[in-house]
């Protein structure tokens, strides 16, 4: 059988296709026929393929590939103290105890730049961070902290305020001296 005889399987799939969804979106009795139609003619053409009687296969399975044992890395066994000694001196693990750094720049003391001489300063730990803010700022029945922020910074402007007026009175002629 030659291909140009007969549609290629292409074409009659690519019909099929369209006839079965032209016939799913408005089913009518004519789209009904047209898709019968179209299913005959690929059992036609799947009857007209000669089929080639398939070679018997050996009972053999196909082999799995096997991997190649790899290496494994070795950890040397620490049984003397002074070999676990280096390696927490090395991980810096169990010696005092570890502190936190934070890297900023060693000119202006702020957020590290690129290209820009870093130095490493000790960092803070939150719960200490966060008692240094307690101790500083006491918080009121249902005041938020950035209110008790505000209230310290009226505080502050108001104690600095009164220790000016204070200096500038100190400086001042008393009503003994006033020559009025």
């Amino acid at each position: 059988m030659s291909k140009t005889s007969q549609p290629p399987r292409i074409e009659l799939l690519k019909q099929l296709k369209s006839n079965v969804n032209s016939f799913a979106f408005t089913p009518t009795e004519s789209k009904r026929e047209a898709v019968q139609k179209s299913i005959e003619a690929l059992q036609g053409f799947l009857e007209a393929v000669e089929v080639i009687a398939a070679k018997p296969k050996s009972a053999k399975k196909p082999k799995a590939t096997k991997r190649k044992p790899t290496k494994a890395v070795k950890r040397p066994k620490r049984t003397s103290e002074a070999g676990l000694e280096l390696a927490q001196a090395k991980g810096g693990i169990g010696i005092g105890e570890a502190k936190k750094t934070k890297v900023v720049s060693a000119i202006t003391g702020g957020a590290a730049q690129a290209l820009e001489q870093r130095m490493e300063i000790p960092a803070p730990e939150p719960k200490a961070k966060k008692k240094a803010v307690l101790e500083v700022f006491t918080l009121l029945d249902g005041e938020s902290p950035q209110d008790a922020v505000r209230r310290r910074r009226l505080e502050q402007e108001h104690e600095r305020t009164a220790l000016e007026a204070e200096a500038l009175m100190s400086g001042a002629p008393t009503f003994d001296d006033s020559p009025f």
